[in-house]
């Protein structure tokens, strides 16, 4: 009797832990539902992020490049949406009153000039724990280039393309004075301007502004901003100046685009009035449009005592108030890396930022491997926080000699200097 109920009991038991484990697996299972379904739900209802992105436009063939950058980005976070704000007119003017009343775009571009005055006033987003968080293969990116946009050891900007100037020559003109190749050095170049200008045609169209005649103070071993200080009067500096504008006014081998009918030296060039120019990758398209059958090439710079060259970038920075800060990083960190730089180099209207799309470039467009070249020695175009102050000094010293209003460089970079209060 006791052993029957023992094996009843047992029996019992064991149909209890059955039906108790069932219960439980049942209720494993349904659990695991549930958290299945709640990943699916949190995929399905990721948050749907709209970003404000800045930016001027030089050109309808800019605009697209853009455009096409962003749909190649939505395709990878398509919960990141992006609208356009094309500022017009003065860019910089317009871009501070909306970063004032808080509504500017979450990132936006930045020309290296300006750069100092809004990395240092406190309204960007230092980008440096971002480039951390995100693996950014910063050192990828050209030195001068990054170092346009860092500020007392932080980083506000990625550079999203540039440009270099290099010297633009009309091969015909060339071939027909007997010069069978781009001058190398500032002999040569005074030497070919000579044999190229007759027929009233100048060997050479220089522009008085800084932007083009710094690179020579910086080939003589000159400099005009260093270490928060402007040194305009340098004698290194006197000296290129000198030789520059007295092409002008002494060797009568080179003149102005004003003096030569045009408002830039790209209209002197596409006019066949000068036989040479210096300019920057800006000036193809340019030509391109204006005359398509034009025969020029493009090489490096003249040297001095050694080589140097400007180069013009720009950025992409975030706002400090952008409320969506990670989302704004992923579309800056898209838009200058290689998926973005991609559509740069596909235009060839700038330079990709990054090193290693250089040879892509290179091999798609070998007449333009000059700017490429001169990025390894080119100088960022930027005077810190003095900005333009700095240009329109040096501007009006050029100016004062070409009018014959000073008698010698040094004396025209000495006034210069005074005027800036240095």
């Amino acid at each position: 009797m006791g052993k029957k109920f023992l094996s009843i009991f047992v029996v019992t038991i064991l149909l209890i832990a059955t039906l108790l484990s069932g219960c439980s697996t049942k209720q494993s299972n349904s659990s695991n539902n549930n958290n299945k379904t709640s990943s699916v739900q949190k995929q399905d209802t990721t948050k749907s992020v709209t970003l404000k992105l800045g930016m001027w436009s030089s050109s309808p063939a800019e605009t697209k490049i853009v455009n096409d950058q962003l749909a190649a980005f939505k395709q990878k976070y398509p919960n990141i949406n992006v609208q356009i704000e094309t500022i017009v007119g003065d860019y910089m003017q317009k871009l501070q009153t909306e970063i004032a009343a808080n509504v500017a775009p979450d990132i936006f571009y930045l020309d290296s000039m300006p750069a100092p005055q809004l990395m240092s006033s406190g309204v960007l987003e230092p980008l440096d724990d971002y480039i951390k968080k995100y693996n950014v293969d910063v050192n990828d990116f050209e030195p001068s280039l990054l170092s346009a946009f860092q500020w007392e050891g932080k980083t506000y900007g990625l550079p999203k393309d540039y440009n270099t100037l290099a010297l633009f020559y009309n091969k015909d003109m060339f071939n027909a004075a007997g010069i069978s190749e781009p001058p190398k050095t500032w002999d040569e170049l005074k030497a070919d301007a000579q044999k190229l200008t007759k027929n009233g045609v100048k060997g050479l169209v220089l522009s008085s502004d800084l932007a083009r005649f710094e690179a020579f103070m910086l080939q003589n071993g000159g400099s005009v901003y260093k270490d928060g200080k402007v040194s305009l009067n340098l004698p290194e500096n006197a000296q290129a100046l000198d030789f520059y504008t007295g092409l002008i006014t002494k060797d009568k081998v080179a003149d102005t685009p004003q003096n030569l009918g045009g408002g830039w030296n790209g209209d002197v060039f596409a006019a066949k009035k000068a036989a040479m120019a210096i300019e920057g990758g800006w000036m193809i398209p340019f030509l391109k449009d204006k005359d398509p059958n034009l025969n020029y090439g493009i090489a490096e710079l003249p040297e001095g005592k050694q080589k140097a060259t400007l180069a013009f970038t720009v950025a992409y920075v975030m706002n400090k108030n952008s409320k969506n800060k990670d989302e704004a990083f992923k579309l800056l960190e898209f838009l200058t890396g290689k998926e973005g730089q991609q559509f740069v180099v596909d235009s060839g209207l700038a330079l990709p930022s990054r090193k290693s799309m250089e040879e892509g470039f290179r091999a798609k467009y070998p007449d333009r491997v000059a700017f490429i070249d001169g990025a390894a020695y080119s100088y960022p175009w930027q005077f810190g926080l003095l900005g333009t102050k700095v240009s329109d000094a040096a501007n009006k010293a050029s100016d004062s000699l070409i009018m014959k209003q000073a008698n010698n460089a040094q004396e025209a970079l000495d006034n210069a200097q005074k005027q800036l209060g240095q």
